[in-house]
């Protein structure tokens, strides 16, 4: 006879769990490893040794497989590229520089040059 869900919650209380089972402890992976569980077919990948599909076309078309069932389980991996992200901030710094020194001479035409340069920044800052 199988015992109840408030005899084994006691049983686990008695007992130090990690004491015991330090090896089965040690073989799991811990959330701080890269591993990601595949929602298709529960497949665990390692990030660091799978490969990378796609191109770079910023940051945006990469992606990894599942090594089981071939569906795409990571879109864009891969840590933030800091050089695309002080990029889009001088970006957003040029845009209002441009805004404030262009206006007096181009009027309109110098607010929309800050405002698309520093939008441009923006969307780097974003997608970096």
């Amino acid at each position: 006879m199988h015992p109840t869900k408030q005899e084994f919650h006691q049983f686990l209380q008695r007992i130090d769990v990690e004491k015991h089972f330090n090896s089965l402890f040690s073989a799991i992976p811990s959330v701080t490893e890269p591993y990601i569980i595949c929602q298709h077919c529960g497949n665990i990948v390692n990030l660091k040794e799978a490969k990378i599909s796609g191109y770079n076309s910023e940051h945006s078309l990469r992606h990894i497989h599942c090594s089981g069932c071939g569906r795409i389980i990571k879109w864009s991996p891969g840590d933030r590229n800091i050089v695309d992200l002080i990029e889009g901030i001088c970006g957003i710094i040029l845009g209002g520089a441009l805004a404030y020194l262009l206006y007096p001479h181009l009027n309109f035409y110098g607010l929309q040059a800050g405002f698309f340069t520093s939008i441009y920044g923006l969307l780097k800052v974003l997608i970096s």
